[in-house]
C-alpha cells in the first residue's frame, strides 16, 4: 500500500507545500542559471566589440545574438512558470486531477505543477510533470477510480489531494 494514502489532511497540505517550495526552488534556479548565461555573453560580446574587427567577428557577434535570443526566450519561459507555480495553493485539497494536485495511482504518483523532475519523500517517488504533458490530457479532470490505459500499461486512480 501506498504510505501517501494514509496521510492526514494536514500531513497532506504539508506533502504539497514541499512539493511547490521544490518546484520553485528549481525555477528560480533555472531562471538564475539563464541570466548569467545571459550576461556572460553579452559580457564576452562587448570585450570582442573592443578587440575585433572583420568578417570572423560579425559571425562570431551573430551567432552571439541568436544564443541571446534563444537564452531570453527560455527565461521568459521560466518567468511565466514560476508565475504559474504562485497561483499553485498547497493548502487547498482537490478531489480532481489538476493543476497543484498529488494524484496517487496504483504504482505512480504525480504532483502537477509546470517543471519535469521526480522527489522521493520518505521513500516515495513523487514525479512533477506539467499540465500540458500527454499523460495529463487522459486524466484531467477525474478524480479516484478512474482507470485508463497509457502506453500499454493500465492504472487506476487511487486518491487525489
Amino acid at each position: 500500500m501506498n504510505p501517501l494514502l494514509s496521510l492526514n489532511e494536514e500531513a497532506k497540505r504539508e506533502l504539497k507545500s514541499t512539493l511547490l517550495n521544490h518546484c520553485f526552488s528549481i525555477k528560480k534556479e533555472q531562471i538564475e542559471d539563464l541570466s548569467n548565461s545571459v550576461a556572460s555573453i553579452k559580457d564576452a560580446v562587448e570585450s570582442n566589440d573592443k578587440s575585433s574587427a572583420g568578417d570572423k567577428h560579425e559571425t562570431s557577434r551573430e551567432n552571439a545574438n541568436q544564443t541571446l535570443l534563444i537564452y531570453g526566450a527560455q527565461r521568459k519561459k521560466a518567468m511565466e512558470d514560476l508565475t504559474l507555480l504562485h497561483m499553485i495553493k498547497p493548502d487547498i485539497l482537490y478531489d480532481k486531477v489538476q493543476t497543484g494536485a498529488v494524484v496517487v495511482m496504483n504504482d505512480l504518483v504525480l504532483y502537477i505543477a509546470e517543471i519535469s523532475d521526480r522527489l522521493s519523500i520518505d521513500n516515495t517517488l513523487i514525479n512533477i510533470v506539467p499540465p500540458n504533458g500527454p499523460l495529463l490530457k487522459e486524466i484531467y479532470g477525474k478524480g479516484a477510480g478512474y482507470t485508463f490505459t497509457f502506453n500499454k500499461r493500465s492504472y487506476q486512480i487511487i486518491d487525489v489531494f
